[in-house]
């Protein structure tokens, strides 16, 4: 005798008083019909549609729906955007058959990373437009497996006036560095002679106060030392007279004596960057991620690796520090913009990752044409 088949769905069958059953769900499961439960589903995909639109309408930037491969599958060109027509002709082609090789590089980088990391990615290209170069910022963001939304923005204006803020604080640092070396450290060195002279004199004399004057000659000079540091840290000379690879010897020799750690240089004497600007800004964020060492990382040795390769040169910073741990570093920190928006000034990409045994390595590529 067959058995009865097992009743597998979710509800149970009860018999009213008349005799007719009646479909009872299981508590916690909902009473609503399949058709009603159909047309819930429809309304909100058609609300969550609806918010989309209006959102993409309102948004006065191209956004780009790209594969990991760099192929462009959709794109959002408002009317009163001048890049439109291009914009649409980019659908169903690679972004490295769109665009100059330097560009097409970058974005297939930051296109590459964002769905490895599953975080945003923000650059910034210059692209040259009839009679005018202009300045665009990327910021592209996973949406699934294997794609990316890219938000296209025009900040011409912006780094404008981010460029100017940059120069008048390269201005004042250059005014400050020369005070300190040839105003302040000038009078330290007056007194240095004058003190010197005043224990030689009380020590001629006999007098007990010889070996103060002996300390006060000390602390002076020691005092004079630390304002040259500061001097080079804020105005490093040699960048200016001997170039980028004895400005970050003397970078890590004022490092070692400021904060007491070792700091290494490890690059080829015959590398030469003829380009001032590139120097300028390789030299700065090297700075600035080594001070990010220092106090954020605590680090007690750091090595600064600059080398070229076939088309790229590289500059990496390395330490022994802490690290940033499970996090990641603060993309919206003020140091780690900084050195982004140095590395996007020079056609560079920057990479911030943990070191193979712990610390931080910070890694600026760019191409050897920039330099």
């Amino acid at each position: 005798m067959m058995k009865a088949k097992e009743d597998t769905t979710s509800f149970r069958r009860t018999t009213r008083p008349s005799g007719r059953s009646n479909v009872v769900p299981f508590p916690g499961q909902s009473t609503a019909e399949p058709a009603t439960v159909a047309a819930a589903a429809v309304h909100d995909l058609q609300k969550s549609e609806a918010l989309r639109a209006a959102l993409l309408n309102i948004a006065p930037d191209l956004i780009f729906t790209v594969r990991k491969d760099g192929m462009v599958l959709d794109v959002h060109a408002p009317r009163d955007n001048e890049l439109s027509a291009s914009a649409r002709e980019a659908v169903g082609k690679r972004l490295k058959d769109q665009l100059p090789t330097q560009i097409g590089q970058q974005a297939t980088h930051y296109i590459e990373k964002a769905v490895r990391t599953g975080q945003t990615q923000v650059f910034s290209i210059q692209h040259a437009l009839p009679n005018r170069t202009r300045v665009f910022e990327a910021r592209i963001s996973p949406c699934g497996p294997d794609e990316v939304f890219a938000l296209v923005r025009d900040v011409t204006d912006r780094k404008l006036l981010q460029r100017e803020i940059l120069e008048i604080t390269n201005r004042e640092r250059v005014q400050i560095g020369q005070d300190l070396h040839d105003g302040l450290g000038q009078h330290l060195t007056g007194i240095t002679f004058l003190s010197r002279a005043l224990e030689n004199k009380l020590v001629s004399l006999g007098i007990p106060e010889a070996q103060d004057a002996a300390e006060i000659s000390k602390l002076v000079m020691q005092a004079l030392s630390q304002t040259r540091n500061l001097a080079r840290g804020i105005f490093p000379v040699e960048l200016e007279e001997n170039g980028l690879l004895q400005a970050l010897r003397e970078l890590a020799s004022t490092v070692e004596k400021l904060f007491s750690i070792t700091c290494i240089i490890e690059c080829d004497d015959k590398l030469i960057v003829r380009n001032r600007a590139a120097e300028n800004h390789l030299f700065r964020l090297a700075q600035e991620a080594i001070n990010n060492s220092v106090k954020h990382g605590k680090a007690k040795r750091v090595s600064v690796h600059l080398k070229r390769t076939e088309d790229k040169t590289l500059l990496s910073i390395s330490d022994d520090g802490v690290g940033f741990g499970n996090e990641g570093p603060k993309v919206g920190g003020l140091g780690v913009r900084i050195m982004n928006y140095r590395a996007q000034k020079i056609g560079a990409t920057l990479e911030i990752a943990p070191g193979n045994s712990g610390g931080t390595v910070v890694t600026c590529a760019f191409s050897n044409n920039n330099t």
